[in-house]
């Protein structure tokens, strides 16, 4: 077995402070671009990579050092270090609540064992307990504020939950305590890209990319290369044939999946992506409006510009009602999203209107047209509970509250026509 302590030049106590001096100095030594066409160089830096991925990380030093016999730990009870790598080997082997129930043991022998709360809150992660992570983590940071890895894993459960920019600060303060580490650079980067902040995402791309590189990490000095070759593609101007494409395609799924299409639309779109359809709904909803008189449909006495605010006064108090209720219960969300349900919702409920020029023409189909309201109506409701409920992320309680609200407001432009409509066949006074 090599003797990784040996190979960095510390002895088997040596800090992670000192293994990270140890390592670097080495590097500078052998590093391949120092050293060109220098195959011996280039073995032992992959060696010296290998020595400093071991003993950096607690968990594997902890096998290690058992495994060469090195730990001066040697009671024949069970300790709180035994705990610990009981639940490294159950998470190597997958057994995630095995993993748990060690880490708590350790936990509970050894009530500051900041190591064995950052491994349980990597395993809750693992799990999808974001909860539990960021439980782990602030015990954590209670018993070492200055523990990088908590933050890291921090930013990773608050990311996940979807408060982006809190993640981003969780990573920088875990960055001002280890400034090289590539991950953190990396897990900023797609928060940043998140909030559409490009700038600032390309650079801790960039940032990834050069530290996984000099560091060695093949794997991951691919995975942000084509992240960011991904993301530069994306990042190009969202041309209007782009445009138009995006939303046909947009608008066929949200009608054939009316109650979920509309949160996985919009998972596949940036922020300006998801305004710039919304916008495109909202439009087709207004020229519909604008193009009835002339197929001989419901009309207004109002002129033309008049007429589209019938379509445009609503999408904009959809959008800021969207808004508010996500305020109001505390959820993460964007105006690409309020914009988004808002144009998709004004989309059928456009269609209402018509029925006036139907019931001029076809006085005698009262079924249909009933019918053809509440297919309408049941699509722009379907299509807004479940934009509230998936991409909003409203409580339903709320949403229950809300979407009355919301419809009623969205039929502001189409509510006297089926009432004159049947006026007209009823002959309602």
């Amino acid at each position: 077995m090599k003797d990784y302590y040996k190979i960095l030049q510390v002895p088997p106590d040596a800090t992670i402070a000192e293994i990270k001096t140890a390592f670097r100095k080495l590097a500078r030594q052998y590093h391949p671009d120092l050293n060109p066409d220098n195959r011996l160089a280039e073995e032992e830096f992959k060696i010296i990579c290998e020595a400093y991925e071991m003993l950096s990380d607690r968990a594997q030093r902890q096998l290690y050092d058992r495994d060469v016999d090195v730990s001066q730990s040697r009671e024949r009870a069970m300790n709180p270090y035994d705990y610990y790598v009981k639940g490294v080997e159950k998470t190597l082997k997958q057994d995630y609540q095995g993993a748990i129930e060690s880490y708590t043991q350790a936990i509970d022998l050894k009530p500051n064992f900041v190591e064995a709360y950052i491994k349980r809150g990597e395993v809750r992660y693992k799990q999808g307990n974001d909860r539990g992570v960021l439980e782990d983590c602030s015990q954590a940071l209670e018993i070492d504020p200055e523990y990088a890895e908590a933050y890291y894993y921090q930013g990773r459960a608050r990311y996940r939950l979807g408060y982006s920019q809190s993640a981003i600060e969780a990573y920088s303060h875990a960055l001002r305590l280890e400034a090289y580490n590539a991950q953190f650079y990396y897990h900023r980067a797609i928060a940043y890209h998140d909030l559409e902040e490009r700038d600032a995402a390309k650079a801790d791309f960039k940032k990834a990319v050069e530290l996984f590189k000099a560091q060695g990490d093949v794997s991951g000095y691919r995975l942000a290369q084509e992240t960011l070759k991904r993301l530069n593609s994306k990042w190009r101007k969202f041309l209007p044939f782009k445009l138009l494409d995006t939303s046909v395609k947009a608008l066929g799924y949200i009608l054939s999946h009316p109650h979920s299409g509309l949160a996985a639309v919009y998972a596949k779109l940036d922020e300006r992506e998801a305004i710039a359809v919304g916008l495109v709904f909202a439009a087709i909803a207004a020229v519909n409006v604008l193009l009835r008189p002339y197929f001989g449909f419901w009309q207004l006495p109002l002129p033309g510009l008049e007429l589209s605010l019938v379509v445009w006064v609503p999408f904009v108090g959809l959008v800021l009602l969207s808004a508010i209720a996500r305020f109001l219960a505390r959820r993460s969300g964007s105006w690409g999203g309020d914009i988004l349900l808002s144009g998709a919702t004004l989309l059928p409920i456009s269609l209402l209107p018509m029925l006036g020029g139907f019931g001029q023409s076809f006085s005698l189909l009262v079924t249909p047209a009933i019918l053809f309201v509440i297919v309408t109506l049941c699509y722009g409701m379907f299509i807004l509970y479940g934009g509230c409920l998936q991409l909003l992320k409203l409580p339903e309680w709320i949403c229950a509250i809300a979407i009355p609200l919301l419809l009623f407001l969205a039929g502001w432009m189409s509510l006297e026509a089926p009432i004159n409509y049947l006026n007209l066949i009823f002959h309602i006074d």
